[in-house]
């Protein structure tokens, strides 16, 4: 038995390269725009905004090294955590669709990219706030989701990836992203921000031990501390990530960044910080336009999804919550469709592959208005934090 459970574990992994499935590691940019091609943008908009931040880090001149191990922290400790629960079937709950370089058939290489940016962009913002350390940890998971937000709610309408239909910790939803995806950003990433601060600030001129020792701490415990805090949190929901959860969060955050304003030294805007900003600017402005220039019906996702079979089989997850274990035609609530433009049969029982494509905007206004509303909070924000719109900063 525990032989057989290792197998569909390792079965599930998402370094699995499963020959089986007609997946391909490279695909066309003109052959994926016919199907996705606000996914297109999106994809190298993120492996451009990453090799942005790279080199922002390299253009640090004494804090060099600080910048590379948040940028470095921030591409396996990010990865680690997107294969970690891709890994364990009680809890994988998302499948992406296939871009145009995939690294496995479930991991596209634009996703590590993604971890870089909401993580480095926000942790290294905050630094030049010249906060203690509490609260700029919790700044820094404040900043990184709104940096995600706009991001989660433009993926997930035009079909960059799919959810588990019934998983219960993601059943909340606002404009189509689940409220736990928020709480995650938040928790996930000022865990990741407190440990690497611990790290360099007994050693900024980061040594290699200290290097070593940081990219330690950020792998090894950020999803553990992330864990624990969500754990205790959802309970106020009664059990999964909710509203009020969300509020805890967000005002208990917000609380531990104002204890510790009136000690922050903030440092000056330097040549570099124009170019991450500049980044910033760029990425919010091209999220708004992915929202109000396409039409997510003509988007078609052939790629894994949630295993396909009989209606109402139920499962538990890792927390002992039902769930449908199989996605089924007759019953699914989902910013997807079978009735794609090219009419494909349902899929067979048991397929994990399969064609889905994105419904038509049941409120166009209000989508664009959220996403519209991240892009102008996070403009102002990083652009406050990168020294744009500081005046008279002071060196620490």
């Amino acid at each position: 038995m525990l032989i057989e459970s290792m197998t569909q574990i390792a079965g599930a992994a998402p370094w699995d390269l499963a020959l089986h499935l007609p997946w391909q590691a490279f695909t066309s940019p003109i052959t994926k725009w016919a199907a996705q091609p606000s996914f297109v943008i999106g994809e190298y908009m993120f492996i451009a905004l990453a090799a942005l931040g790279l080199l922002h880090a390299w253009r640090q001149g004494e804090g060099r090294r600080r910048h590379l191990l948040a940028w470095v922290g921030a591409l396996l400790a990010g990865t680690a955590n997107d294969m970690f629960f891709m890994a364990l079937p009680l809890v994988d709950n998302f499948w992406q669709a296939q871009a145009t370089i995939m690294i496995t058939p479930r991991l596209p290489l634009y996703i590590p990219c993604v971890y870089i940016c909401f993580m480095y962009y926000a942790t290294v913002s905050v630094w030049r706030l010249g906060l203690p350390q509490w609260s700029r940890a919790a700044l820094t998971g404040l900043a990184a989701s709104v940096f995600y937000g706009p991001y989660d709610i433009v993926g997930a309408k035009f079909s960059w990836w799919t959810w588990h239909d019934s998983d219960l910790p993601i059943s909340n939803r606002i404009l189509g992203a689940p409220i736990g995806s928020t709480m995650w950003i938040i928790m996930f990433t000022a865990s990741f921000a407190w440990l690497l601060n611990r790290a360099i600030d007994r050693d900024p001129a980061v040594s290699g031990k200290t290097f070593a020792r940081g990219l330690a701490l950020v792998c090894g415990l950020s999803t553990l501390t992330f864990l624990v805090q969500i754990t205790a949190l959802q309970q106020i929901d009664g059990g999964i990530p909710g509203p009020v959860g969300l509020a805890v969060v967000v005002l208990g955050y917000a609380a531990v960044v104002a204890l510790g304003w009136r000690r922050r030294q903030p440092l000056p805007r330097i040549g570099a910080d124009r170019l991450l900003n500049a980044a910033a600017v760029i990425y919010f402005s091209a999220l708004v336009v992915i929202m109000a220039a396409f039409a997510p019906e003509t988007h078609v996702n052939t790629s894994m999804h949630q295993t396909y079979g009989a209606c109402h089989v139920e499962a538990k997850d890792i927390a002992g919550l039902t769930r449908y274990q199989y996605l089924c035609a007759e019953d699914f609530d989902e910013d997807f469709s079978f009735a794609c433009p090219e009419a494909q049969p349902l899929p067979a029982a048991g397929s994990e592959w399969y064609t889905v494509c994105g419904r038509p905007h049941s409120d166009f206004t209000r989508w664009l208005l959220g996403v519209s509303g991240f892009a102008i909070v996070g403009i102002l924000l990083y652009s406050f934090m990168l020294g744009g719109l500081r005046r008279n900063a002071r060196r620490p």
